[in-house]
């Protein structure tokens, strides 16, 4: 007996007809578009909350330092003791020369006691072994970039690379009040409303005396008073912007309540701009050289930035906020109410 064996018939695949693909990659264009916006939000409400992670420490860190030393420390000092800089230069009872920021002083509250315990004290941060050795290099102790300097929605790991000092930028800072750098404090209210940190007279980046404060001198409240706030960084590290330059006691540690946050145009005597038509001009943040220096607080954060205030807790303040509120927020002693 004979068998055959024959295939089933299987009708002809049908393929795709070109408007049949456009129609399918319309659609799944149309639902990226969707998509990425509701990942974009996340991933930046994600960031924004890392940020505000580390500027809580910064503010556990300054409590963990003022428990140990009954104040807050000098935000920028040019002598060593801190505390004996001498009006119009030099240092008193005996100090001497040795130029840094509180994030050297802070460190061993950040969990940083590794770097404090070889910096050198009585040296200068742009000095071996603090700074880069040789110079121009990644190398130094303020070389170095920990993730409590950075707000992730910048640019984490930046340094300055403006001159052959290298060191680490942040972008954190400290609250100097609402007014200029380089106006001492006056005899008038509005001179008279002093930061958190800041120079008790000015005599320029040679000779400034700077003060600090304990926590019962800020009479204006520790929850209504800010400490510390953001600031943005330039495009690229060799850029002339000394925006989170943070490490140089000349350089930009601070912010200003002279407007409200992410406005205004910030004014530094020692690198930014000299013009509008500079390449390195950002008009999303614009800075220019000239004679008095200061800073807005800034961020990438949609809407406004992150701040700590003086009792540890870390708020979102918006770009809307009235002017008179931010800068008695800024203030310590003189008494403003808070006002929409």
């Amino acid at each position: 007996m004979r068998f055959s064996l024959h295939r089933p018939f299987a009708p002809p695949r049908r393929a795709f007809t070109l408007i049949e693909l456009l129609v399918v990659i319309a659609i799944i264009a149309i639902l990226i578009g969707l998509l990425l916006p509701a990942v974009q939000k996340v991933r930046e409400a994600a960031a924004r909350m890392s940020c505000q992670n580390n500027l809580k420490q910064w503010g556990l860190g300054m409590h963990a330092y003022h428990d140990a030393n009954n104040s807050l420390p000098y935000a920028g000092s040019r002598c060593h003791p801190e505390g004996t800089e001498k009006a119009g230069g030099g240092c008193n009872n005996g100090g001497v020369d040795a130029r840094r920021t509180f994030y050297v002083t802070v460190w061993p509250y950040l969990e940083q006691t590794a770097l404090f315990n070889q910096y050198k004290l009585n040296l200068g941060f742009y000095q071996s072994p603090n700074g880069p050795n040789p110079t121009g290099t990644a190398t130094g102790l303020v070389v170095t970039t920990p993730k409590v300097y950075y707000c992730p929605s910048d640019r984490p790991g930046a340094i300055w690379q403006g001159d052959v000092y290298w060191r680490a930028r942040g972008n954190y800072v400290a609250n100097y009040g609402p007014n200029l750098l380089f106006t001492p404090p006056g005899t008038t209210p509005e001179s008279q409303r002093l930061g958190t940190f800041g120079w008790q007279s000015s005599g320029g980046f040679g000779g400034f005396v700077p003060y600090h404060k304990a926590l019962t001198a800020i009479t204006d409240g520790t929850s209504n008073t800010l400490m510390m706030s953001e600031v943005r960084f330039p495009k690229a590290d060799n850029y002339a912007d000394v925006r989170g330059d943070v490490f140089n006691d000349g350089g930009d540690h601070w912010f200003m309540a002279v407007s409200t946050p992410n406005s205004g145009i910030d004014i530094s005597s020692n690198a930014c701009p000299a013009s509008a038509t500079d390449p390195q001009y950002d008009t999303t943040m614009p800075c220019l050289k000239g004679g008095d220096n200061y800073t807005s607080a800034r961020s990438n954060h949609t809407g406004g930035v992150n701040a700590v205030l003086c009792d540890g807790s870390v708020r979102f303040f918006q770009n809307s906020i009235n002017l008179a509120s931010w800068q008695a927020l800024a203030s310590i002693s003189t008494g403003e109410v808070l006002s929409e």
